[in-house]
């Protein structure tokens, strides 16, 4: 592989995260979100989007799997930093958080 396709593929995953990271924050704001409002917040074109996120529903479903895999990957992160019980309360109280605002 070439260093100008690794840069191109380290590109395309920092907008990726990019537009995940606005979609969630705009999607929490408004279900009503326009594409066009997360790909400017997320400092990409709408090209950009389009391209990794052809329709509104491949958008939402890839931040609710992106949202779920932090939290299925949060458990072994709190276990290696807390005793089992304190991780499983942590967990538990993220867990809450985050049915509250998936409502």
């Amino acid at each position: 592989m070439t260093e100008s396709t690794e840069l191109k593929r380290s590109d395309a995953r920092r907008n990726r995260d990019a537009i995940l990271a606005a979609a969630l924050e705009a999607l929490t704001a408004s279900p009503d979100a326009s594409l066009n409002a997360i790909a400017k917040r997320a400092g990409v074109a709408n090209a950009t989007l389009y391209r990794h996120f052809p329709t509104r529903e491949e958008l939402v479903l890839a931040t609710y799997e992106h949202e779920v895999r932090r939290l299925v990957d949060a458990a072994s992160q709190l276990l290696r930093e807390q005793p089992p019980i304190d991780a499983l309360r942590s967990w538990v109280e993220r867990l809450a958080r985050y049915a509250v605002t998936k409502h």
